[in-house]
């Protein structure tokens, strides 16, 4: 899904597992995150790989470092589910902003909101106590929602905020880009949303 050339800036890379396997394909890489701790793994894992191309900058998906003024590609990778469809859509108007003509934004393993049964009563494991287990399962869940709602814990179900492919969809419109999906092939609750500059669209207030 990503074109292996120019620029590639990684937001929210945390401790840089992948961005120091993608990075041998490009020229140069930008690795940002807000949390030092992360960034601290991170420079462990890009010194011991050896890669001279990564720079580790502090920043956050909607305010991007000052010395990251362009980018072919950018990547931000199973961030999306800490967003609130605000956020979302700042961070696509930021990614927007830097984006080369031809560039591309890729949000991977985003969260969908569709498949959230899947996840939460898995429907793939099929066996004769099913519905007793979904009953179980449910109550669980019930238990948990609650006390997430007095905590104001967005991370309760262990996953974040759950997206469709419409939300993706308008946040991107909002920002001038146009979206295309793809299943992920290693989650059977998650996508990928591609990303590139909306041509014939202007930017919506």
């Amino acid at each position: 899904m990503l074109p292996r050339r120019g620029v590639l800036l990684d937001v929210g890379c945390g401790s840089c597992q992948v961005t120091t396997y993608l990075a041998p394909e490009f020229d140069q890489v930008y690795a940002i995150d807000f949390s030092e701790s992360m960034l601290e793994a991170a420079r462990k894992r890009v010194v011991s790989s050896g890669l001279k191309n990564i720079e580790l900058l502090p920043g956050t998906a909607s305010a991007f470092p000052t010395t990251v003024t362009h980018a072919d590609v950018i990547l931000t990778s199973a961030v999306v589910q800490y967003f609130s469809f605000a956020d979302l859509a700042c961070h696509l108007e930021e990614c927007r902003r830097i984006l080369n003509r031809e560039g591309i934004i890729l949000a991977a393993l985003i969260p969908d909101s569709a498949r959230k049964k899947t996840y939460y009563y898995g429907y793939f494991s099929g066996n004769r106590y099913r519905r007793l287990k979904k009953l179980r399962t449910w109550i669980y869940l019930s238990r948990l929602r609650a006390k997430a709602y007095l905590k104001n814990d967005l991370l309760w179900d262990g996953i974040g905020n759950w997206f469709d492919r419409t939300d993706i969809e308008r946040a991107a419109m909002q920002a001038g880009l146009r979206a295309e999906f793809r299943d992920s092939q290693t989650s059977d609750y998650r996508f990928h949303a591609i990303l590139r500059r909306h041509r014939t669209l202007a930017i919506v207030p």
